[in-house]
């Protein structure tokens, strides 16, 4: 196949950050910590495309904090190569695009966190999409 991406020249962008703090859990409380990944591929132009990755961090049972944060960039493509793709969901999703977007983003959630009820919270540095 024809190389898809034209350059590697990525600046990733902020989107959206959304925290909520929620109420505090019972004593002896178990609470699992969700994660998971989206990730969204829109057209721009002929040339070009914008992926985001967003990642969900939500509690079971719904205590302590909520977050969602959503990273994006600008990706310059082959306009034919790319229109030959089948899903361009799945093909970024294993791209240094995506390896960049999940860095960046693990980055944040930890600062984010940094002085939440639980401390800094250390996501995966790599994408977490649900099966």
């Amino acid at each position: 196949m024809q190389e898809i991406i034209k350059n590697m020249n990525f600046k990733p962008i902020l989107e959206k950050v959304e925290y909520l703090r929620l109420d505090m859990p019972a004593n002896n409380a178990t609470i699992n910590m969700r994660n998971w990944d989206e990730i969204k591929v829109e057209r721009l132009r002929s040339d070009a495309v914008k992926v985001c990755l967003t990642r969900n961090i939500k509690p079971e049972p719904k205590v302590l904090l909520s977050i969602e944060a959503t990273i994006g960039m600008e990706v310059l493509v082959n306009p034919t190569a790319y229109n030959s793709l089948e899903n361009p969901e799945e093909y970024f999703k294993t791209t240094q695009v995506m390896q960049v977007l999940a860095t960046h983003i693990a980055t944040i959630i930890a600062n984010i966190t940094m002085h939440s009820p639980i401390g800094p919270m250390v996501t995966a540095p790599i994408p977490t999409m649900p099966k």
